[in-house]
């Protein structure tokens, strides 16, 4: 093991924390009404589990080992934050084959980590008394989020919105700040941009893995418990849709989930895990029950003025610096083709480029995604078959472009051999988990209605 020993400290401020080591501080920040109602009871053992999350990684960085030395107690979310990296950390494993290398780091790596204090026994008395009436939506402008959006107005709960800015996300942030003051304008929403500056111990080297991005979700749950408390929010509305529960297995054997971090049953255990932090309110995902394409149906269909907002880019390649949509990712790619499927013109939300050429091939799941510009959920080949619909849907509207040719020669007779049961999968409402009755009762109302109209208004397409 190498012998370089990082020292890790935490400290209160009177708007938050501070994650220190190595005489470089990470202040992350709250409004000050937000912070100071939050308890007190809690800063400690918030502080911990905030600086454990961001600084788990530092043990392996660049796949070489170092201690950890950690100054305040174990974290009481140690065991939630070590399951969460070590099946978000097989991601990685899409690109190069390799699960068991990076298990064995994080396992080799967590052998190294200590911790100079006792655990702190305090009676937490505080819960966030919650009014029903509110929810805070993490909210990225995507497909996602403004439907989980637009339902919580239709069911009536007032939606708080955050977006977290990354600062190893420069585009994204820049141009979700255009977006968030074109949206106030429409609707007199605040989008509420939250600082992550502890978001630079995120690693962003091309030629490996982004190291310290894998408890990203979970983190930002953890940073919005304040939030519950300042609003006594009843709801915690993240937006993870059916396709996140789809594993595969690698070469290797290993059952992976390329989006670990928003599969349903994760969401359920984090919202069981928070309630040590006095956190009562409800986490679920209002599209829980439904897959991308139908997501795209509804929110275009139903809430068209809200649609119109859309931006699903990942932000992470150079031209994302001038436009909307970066057209060069696998992101992009796959939003198109559902577009195209579903009659929405993709001009509507900003796109410039044709992204069925032939040199956009490469960025499709359908096509074997596996560039430097495709995420892991689309190398994995997990929505392989919902890109097989969505051509074949586009395909019957009479779609041109080199890659529907493609289509046509390659794989047009399994998609019309399959097509039932294709549609049958992702044209459904499916059984939800995280929803409670009284949101599942109407948000099933809802998904059925908009399902129902879409096949009887597309019947010649669908038959």
């Amino acid at each position: 093991m190498k012998n370089h020993v990082l020292h890790i400290r935490r400290y209160l401020s009177p708007q938050g924390l501070i994650i220190a080591f190595n005489k470089r501080r990470y202040e992350i920040n709250y409004p000050v009404k937000v912070w100071k109602r939050f308890p007190v009871v809690y800063h400690q053992t918030f502080a911990d589990a905030v600086t454990y999350s961001f600084t788990l990684h530092l043990s392996f960085k660049d796949f070489q080992y170092q201690k950890l030395v950690y100054h305040f107690p174990p974290p009481i979310l140690e065991p939630l934050l070590f399951k969460g990296t070590l099946y978000s950390l097989v991601e990685d494993a899409i690109f190069d084959g390799s699960a068991t290398k990076y298990l064995q780091l994080f396992f080799n790596a967590n052998q190294g980590i200590s911790f100079t204090r006792r655990p702190r026994y305090e009676h937490f008395k505080n819960i966030n008394h919650h009014n029903h009436r509110k929810s805070l939506i993490p909210f990225t402008f995507g497909k996602d989020s403004l439907l989980s959006f637009a339902l919580s107005l239709e069911l009536g709960i007032k939606p708080i919105l955050i977006f977290f800015r990354e600062p190893r996300s420069p585009y994204e942030n820049r141009y979700k700040k255009i977006l968030s003051e074109r949206f106030f304008r429409n609707f007199k929403e605040e989008v509420t941009f939250f600082p992550v500056n502890s978001g630079w111990l995120r690693e962003t080297d091309e030629s490996g893995p982004w190291w310290g991005w894998d408890l990203l979700l979970t983190q930002y749950t953890l940073l919005l418990i304040p939030y519950l408390f300042a609003h006594r929010a009843k709801y915690l509305f993240w937006s993870h849709e059916q396709s996140c529960n789809q594993i595969f297995t690698n070469k290797e054997g290993y059952f992976i989930n390329p989006v670990f971090e928003q599969n349903h049953q994760w969401l359920l255990s984090t919202n069981a895990a928070m309630k040590v932090l006095g956190c009562n309110s409800i986490f679920a995902s209002l599209v829980e029950p439904l897959h991308e394409i139908a997501i795209m149906q509804i929110l275009h269909h139903r809430y068209p003025h809200i649609g119109k907002y859309q931006a699903s880019c990942f932000f992470d390649e150079v031209p994302s610096k001038t436009r909307r949509w970066c057209a060069v990712c696998s992101k992009c790619a796959r939003i198109y083709i559902f577009m195209k499927a579903l009659g929405i013109d993709p001009r509507r939300v900003g796109f410039t480029q044709n992204m069925l050429q032939q040199r956009k091939k490469e960025l499709f799941s359908l096509f074997g995604a596996k560039t430097d510009e495709s995420g892991s959920y689309d190398a994995s080949g997990v929505g392989r078959d919902e890109q097989l619909l969505a051509f074949y849907l586009a395909y019957k509207r009479g779609v041109k472009g080199s890659l529907m040719k493609e289509f046509e020669r390659r794989y047009l007779k399994e998609a019309q051999k399959r097509k039932q049961e294709l549609l049958e999968n992702f044209f459904s409402v499916h059984p939800p988990q995280t929803l409670t009755y009284e949101l599942k009762q109407p948000l099933l109302k809802i998904f059925s209605e908009e399902l129902a109209f879409f096949k009887k208004q597309n019947r010649s397409i669908l038959a």
